[in-house]
Parts: C-alpha cells; sequence; structure tokens
C-alpha cells in the first residue's frame, strides 16, 4: 500500500513540476519579442508583412521601413514549408486586418523541411491552424504536447523564443562575406526547382486569402549568387502565375557583386540593403493600382 502512495505521490509531483515549468516557458515565450509571439501577443501590427524561408529573411526589414515610412514585419523562418506559411499568413491577416501588402518570397516552394512544423508546439496553443496541422502531420508530437506542457517547448522555435527575448529579430538575417574559394568555385552548384503541385497549392491558398480580403499579395524570388546556377526557375514562375493569377517578380539575378552574399543562397547585410533599393526604385514596395480588382477574387 505504501509503494502505491509513493507511485502515486511521485506522479503527483511530476505533473505539478511539468505544469509549472510549463507555465514558465509559456510565459517567457509570450513575453518574447520574438516575431510569432509578438504575431499572437498582439503586437505585430504593420502595413508589410513578408512570409517566406530564410531567402525571405533577405527581404531586410530595417531598410524597407526606411525606404518606404511604414511599419513592417516578417514571419520568415528557415526551411518554412507552404503548409505552416499558408496558416501564418492567415492567422496574420485575422488578427491584423489593416495590413496593405504581403510579400512572399517564392523559393520556399522549392526548399521545405517539413521537420519544422513539429517546433511550432510552442504556439500551437495560440493557433487552431497550427494545432491542426502538427495533429494531422505530427501526431506524436501532438499528443505527447497535449499530455506534457513541458514537451511543447523541446524545439528550436522555442530556443529562438528566448534567445530573442529582449531583443529584436528585424535585422535577423547573416552579416559575412563568402571566402574566396567558394566564390571561384560556384560553378561546381547549383540547384534545379520542380515547381512541385502540392507546394504551389498553399502559394495559391494565400494568395486567394489575401485578395478576398482586398490585402496586394506581391510573389518576388530574391537574388542568388552571380554564377549560380538555377534550373527550371521559368517552370516555377510560369506554373506559379498559371495558378494564382499573381505575376511574379524574378530578381534572380539582379545583384551581380560577390561580395553582397554570405553564401550562394542567401545575401549579407549589404546586399540586402542593395536589394530592398532596387525594390524601392522599381516601385515593387508600392501599392500597385489594381488592388481593388484584387478583392474581387474570392476564397
Amino acid at each position: 500500500m505504501k509503494k502505491v502512495a509513493w507511485i502515486f505521490s511521485f506522479l503527483i509531483v511530476v505533473l505539478a513540476g511539468d505544469r509549472l515549468m510549463g507555465w514558465y516557458f509559456k510565459k517567457q515565450v509570450s513575453d518574447s519579442q520574438f516575431r510569432y509571439s509578438k504575431l499572437y501577443r498582439g503586437d505585430a501590427t504593420a502595413d508589410i508583412m513578408v512570409i517566406g524561408n530564410s531567402r525571405g529573411l533577405n527581404i531586410y526589414l530595417p531598410s524597407i521601413e526606411a525606404l518606404t515610412g511604414k511599419k513592417a514585419v516578417s514571419l520568415c523562418y528557415n526551411g518554412m514549408p507552404g503548409d505552416l506559411a499558408s496558416a501564418l499568413t492567415r492567422d496574420y491577416i485575422d488578427r491584423y486586418p489593416s495590413v496593405k501588402t504581403v510579400i512572399l518570397e517564392l523559393c520556399m516552394v522549392e526548399m521545405p523541411d517539413e521537420q519544422l512544423l513539429p517546433g511550432f508546439a510552442s504556439y500551437m496553443q495560440y493557433s487552431t491552424r497550427i494545432d491542426s496541422l502538427i495533429r494531422s502531420k505530427f501526431y506524436q508530437t501532438w499528443f505527447t504536447s497535449k499530455i506534457s506542457h513541458l514537451f511543447q517547448y523541446n524545439n528550436e522555435v522555442f530556443q529562438r523564443a528566448i534567445y530573442y527575448k529582449n531583443r529584436s529579430d528585424n535585422d535577423w538575417t547573416s552579416d559575412r562575406s563568402m571566402s574566396e574559394k567558394l566564390v571561384k568555385e560556384v560553378g561546381r552548384y547549383g540547384m534545379e526547382f520542380h515547381a512541385d503541385s502540392a507546394q504551389l497549392q498553399h502559394i495559391k491558398t494565400i494568395t486567394d486569402y489575401c485578395r478576398s480580403r482586398s490585402i496586394e499579395v506581391k510573389l518576388v524570388i530574391a537574388p542568388f549568387f552571380p554564377g549560380f546556377v538555377v534550373k527550371n526557375i521559368d517552370l516555377l514562375k510560369s506554373k506559379t502565375e498559371m495558378l494564382t493569377g499573381c505575376k511574379v517578380y524574378d530578381y534572380s539575378t539582379v545583384l551581380q557583386n560577390s561580395a553582397s552574399f554570405s553564401d550562394y543562397l542567401h545575401m549579407n547585410v549589404k546586399g540586402c540593403k542593395e536589394f530592398a533599393q532596387i525594390l524601392d526604385k522599381d516601385g515593387f514596395l508600392s501599392p500597385s493600382q489594381n488592388t481593388a480588382h484584387n478583392a474581387q477574387v474570392p476564397y
């Protein structure tokens, strides 16, 4: 009988500890300056919202805000898959319907990391969409997170939230230059786009949702390192434009200075600032005249 009582007491202590630590970590996440914490806290009002993977981070918020005089927010994350991007975008629009423009870096169609989704268990209590996504694709993670509140924070996304607890993540991008060796070897590397239909459907969901709410959506391909071969980029553009009815702005070759890049896929801060100036000069950052027409597209 004593053994049963001891086991029962031990389980109560473990459960209480789990709930206490879960509550503490929840508060740390909720109070963080990390982008998703601000999104679900109600502190991410902006005129321009950017969504994408790590290449979307190259749409550099400090430069965008300085050039336009408008508030900008980014929901980009390394390896962002389309279904998660769709959930985050719709969550954002539902909470901040006054946003004027959504900019989407299209290359996330080609580089989705499906294993990123369980990391967003830290935020599934704030979003029924994320909760449903994790439940459908990673049921074990979802189920364990419901039992153990502490388990929700056993991931990289939580670590990011703690890192940005008391600092802004608006300038989250790499600020290094490439070695001479990598610059000279660029001809040996490249990638091929496949324009996956399933991922493109998520892009369509985003564009339809934006336009049904009179929000302008712009699809862009950010610069690649000069000489880095990207095959089938026209295939991605044509399939996207046909499916969504949205123009794809291709800036993949606009920067030709190797000093503007941190690797073959990403610009450094210097390149990000140059890219923002090009976007501004081209009028990309200004509202288009056909926004009213966009509102007629149903969701």
